[in-house]
């Protein structure tokens, strides 16, 4: 197979190259990078998109020349760009499939109103297929007529079925497609692409002849030109690891060396200070002298090898650091292939503090202070369960807090995948204050026992250490602050139910509520504040100012 000769395109693992061929006028392709929205954590998105004019058989447009009015085209164009716009920029907490949705969403009916409202423009419905490249799988969207195919060791393989009606005259009419109805019902897929793989969109909605699905495929081989066919190729130069057992093999080969001392020089990294010791890992800072930044080289100690549990979840962090894009999530580094020669794992070096070590000394945080450090935790709670991850592990001593009010989350090692990594959900992770009541029974862990883990968290933050729990009774956290509002702590008596559907339903509904109470100031129903939101000083003042009323009274009747 030919290079396609294009810029290549990198991102989250993922190397791709791509190619156009064809003269529709009523076809619009578009390859754009998420960094071109202001959003890299998103991907690369591929698009192929074709409008089909009113009354215009599908198989005749183009052919025809129907669609060569400046309508057509530019309902193709806006779409696809229209799409990669709200896609990119759809929340961060959004996974891969909801972004999607959400954007063909807003799309459908933005063209739905005005094909209706101003017929002068000439837009049309359109067809779109696109290709996602973000996290280990490649995602497919597709509505409408255009076609998908992909070979992979000489075996070409349609993949996508195209809404089309076939009409008497045998042209094809689409019966799906961005515009053409008030709802719309997208397909969506996940595909395992390798390196290697070629994949050919086709604009066009009736059945593909073997010519023009060699044309495609051949668009980049030599003197490979392809008249009348309009198509866009996409080659995979490169794929991510697909899942924790593709990165467990990748380093189970890598040896274990003994602990490095400062000075030792590592595939590059001169090892400094020790940060941290504990009993299965070692936390060193580092500078990498070939990137010429400072680095934290987190390396497993001997007895972890002893472990399979603990071997197992350092794999497994591997994997979930280096797939992860939430941006106040902590993030690992990787390295070329070739340049690692033993077990260890490569993190940025955060130049700030635990928030253990923060609620540990004066003064307490803030309202404002606080609220806004726990709306980035759920943030980055959400990043994970965009991904399906679970933290396990939410607490203070795992939240670096950073200048500029930055947050990341740290420490990845409990994390699980729910329906990929079964036997790690069986077993219960995370540290015991912090767990969810129905984790110690054996239910596995969920959005809703992360809410706990993160309301224990927030509640220290603002408590100034200690727990929500006494020997035998929650503890309001106005006993502990009262300066602090009341609906506050109503929201943190939710988050800390005991029975988890008592609870918010994920992070975001608790962020949700965190910033409501934040902006609105919203007071306790049904009462403009409780006893503990007054000032001790302003009771005794009303008190006096009464006794004072009182006396001025009996003095009158004297």
């Amino acid at each position: 197979m030919a290079d396609l000769g294009s810029e290549l395109l990198v991102s989250g693992g993922w190397q791709i190259r791509t190619g156009f061929t064809g003269t529709d006028a009523a076809s619009h392709f578009s390859v754009y990078q998420g960094s071109d929205f202001g959003h890299p954590e998103r991907g690369i998105l591929a698009a192929i998109a074709r409008a089909h004019p009113a009354g215009a058989a599908l198989a005749g447009v183009g052919q025809a020349g129907v669609a060569q009015a400046d309508g057509p085209r530019d309902a193709a164009q806006i779409s696809v760009f229209s799409f990669a716009e709200g896609y990119f920029g759809a929340r961060r907490t959004l996974g891969v499939k909801r972004a999607a949705n959400q954007a063909l969403h807003s799309l459908n009916g933005w063209l739905f109103g005005q094909i209706r409202a101003d017929s002068s423009r000439g837009l049309a419905p359109v067809s779109l297929t696109a290709l996602l490249f973000s996290g280990p799988l490649m995602a497919v969207v597709h509505i409408g007529a255009c076609r998908l195919y992909r070979s992979r060791n000489g075996v070409v393989t349609p993949l996508i079925r195209p809404h089309v009606r076939i009409s008497g005259q045998g042209a094809g009419e689409p019966t799906r497609a961005v515009g053409l109805d008030g709802e719309l019902a997208v397909d969506f897929a996940e595909e395992q692409a390798e390196a290697g793989d070629r994949y050919l969109l086709l604009s066009t909605g009736e059945a593909a002849s073997s010519e023009a699905v060699r044309a495609g495929f051949a668009l980049a081989e030599p003197g490979g030109n392809s008249p009348g066919v309009s198509a866009m190729v996409v080659d995979i130069i490169a794929a991510p690891a697909a899942d924790v057992a593709q990165a467990h093999a990748a380093m189970a080969d890598l040896p274990l060396k003994p602990t490095p001392r400062e000075g030792d020089v590592w595939d590059g990294f001169q090892i400094g200070r020790t940060l941290y010791r504990g009993r299965y890992t070692i936390l060193v800072v580092a500078r990498d002298t070939l990137e010429n930044r400072d680095v934290v080289l987190k390396i497993p100690l001997p007895s972890m090898l002893q472990d399979e549990i603990f071997a197992a979840g350092f794999m497994r962090e591997a994997w979930i650091g280096s797939t992860v894009r939430g941006s106040n999530v902590a993030r690992y580094l990787e390295l070329p292939p070739d340049r690692r020669s033993s077990l260890y794992l490569v993190m940025p070096l955060y130049n700030g503090e635990t928030l253990e070590k923060r609620l540990n000394r004066p003064p307490l945080i803030t309202l404002p202070d606080g609220v806004g450090i726990a709306l980035k935790l759920c943030e980055a709670v959400q990043d994970l369960a965009a991904i399906e991850i679970i933290h396990r592990d939410l607490k203070p001593e795992n939240i670096m807090l950073l200048p500029g009010n930055e947050v990341r989350l740290l420490d990845l090692g409990l994390a699980y995948l729910p329906g990929i990594d079964m036997a790690e959900a069986a077993r219960p992770g995370g540290t015991l204050r912090y767990m969810a009541p129905e984790l110690l029974k054996g239910v596995q862990a969920n959005a809703r026992s992360e809410v706990f883990s993160l309301a224990v968290t927030i509640y220290r933050m603002f408590s100034g250490g200690p727990y929500p729990f006494g020997q035998r009774e929650a503890v309001p956290l106005a006993r502990m602050r009262s300066d602090l509002p009341g609906w506050l702590g109503l929201v943190l008596k939710k988050a800390l139910a005991t029975d988890p559907n008592e609870r918010y339903e994920d992070a975001g509904a608790l962020a949700l509520a965190l910033n409501e109470g934040l902006v609105n100031g919203t007071p306790d129903p049904g009462r403009m504040a409780r006893w503990y939101d007054v000032n001790e000083l302003q009771i005794w003042k009303a008190a006096a100012i009464i006794f004072a009323f009182c006396c001025f009274i009996l003095l009158a009747r004297t």
